[in-house]
């Protein structure tokens, strides 16, 4: 699975201070407005005002860990490995950076997971290295060109789709231990599985259609999956196949989204914060931004 085939214009000026010092990754940049009004006084006592209606967010339904301590992340932090100014999370180390990794939730996966990132897949636009912050002990990522021997490819998931793919309800249990997913636009990750014989040695599986919630367009359609939704999705599926009971997912893995709910509140809270001014763009669906009522339809 990969992210997208291009980002959203409006992405690379909505927020400062993100990930890297180096270069300002496209992914999200924040960028709240200052001095934002106080409606209370224009409000009169006994009028029959309206009330605002809090946006519903496709996360609501989640058991997702709060997040309120990245709100107070200021500014970049040096990461103790490399060395490099990060924030929120070194995407080279994969460490908690600016925190106490006890704050950040933690998740001990079934099977391993592998990701097998292009190279001209940027770090700071990467969602699928928000699963090897969450579930450091693990997620392996390894780049395209450098990808290892592995034992027994025929014993790892190929998360792709394709009229050879299976649902996990077709796939026994017994037959893998881990899961390898591929990190890049839809145009690369294709590129990655025809030209490398060793994953077209793995099973391949597929998930269930589903619409994506990430915040850059691409052109491929609302069921392509941001990498990081597709990860959460193949463990939720696979909880509901092998661990629950009549399929009864209880939460388990919602928080590999951690990080990605709190960048999609970020982006919509700067969209729906601002009177006028900076649109999100005209390329992505129409009601992405989830506004609190009729009445900011306008702000789009």
């Amino acid at each position: 699975m990969s992210d997208t085939e291009q980002s959203a214009s409006t992405t690379e000026t909505e927020a400062k201070d993100f990930f890297s010092s180096e270069k300002e990754p496209s992914s999200i940049k924040r960028s709240f407005s200052e001095g934002e009004k106080d409606n209370s006084n224009e409000q009169h006592a006994g009028e029959n005002e309206t009330k605002r209606i809090k946006p519903t967010s496709p996360f609501n339904d989640l058991k997702i860990s709060d997040d309120s301590v990245l709100n107070t992340v200021k500014q970049r932090t040096t990461c103790a490995q490399c060395k490099k100014s990060v924030k929120y999370f070194c995407y080279r180390c994969f460490s908690v950076v600016g925190m106490d990794r006890s704050e950040i939730p933690y998740i001990k996966l079934p099977v391993p997971l592998n990701v097998i990132k292009h190279e001209r897949e940027l770090d700071g636009k990467s969602t699928a290295l928000h699963s090897a912050v969450i579930a450091n002990d693990d997620v392996k990522v390894y780049s395209w060109q450098e990808i290892p021997e592995f034992q027994q490819p025929e014993r790892s998931l190929l998360l792709f789709p394709g009229d050879d793919a299976k649902r996990l309800d077709e796939i026994p249990r017994e037959s893998f231990d881990r899961i390898t997913v591929i990190d890049g636009t839809w145009k690369q990750a294709g590129k990655i599985v025809r030209e490398t014989p060793l994953l077209q040695r793995m099973q391949k599986v597929t998930i269930a259609p589903r619409k994506t919630h990430f915040w850059r367009y691409q052109q491929m359609g609302e069921n392509h999956l941001a990498t990081i939704e597709a990860i959460y999705y193949i463990y939720r599926e696979f909880a509901e196949t092998y661990e629950t009971k009549e399929g009864c997912y209880d939460g388990r893995y919602d928080n590999l989204l951690f990080y990605y709910r709190f960048f999609y509140n970020m982006i919509q809270d700067v969209y729906r914060n601002q009177k006028k001014g900076k649109k999100f763009t005209h390329r992505h669906r129409s009601d992405y931004i989830q506004y609190a009522n009729d009445n900011d339809e306008e702000n789009k």
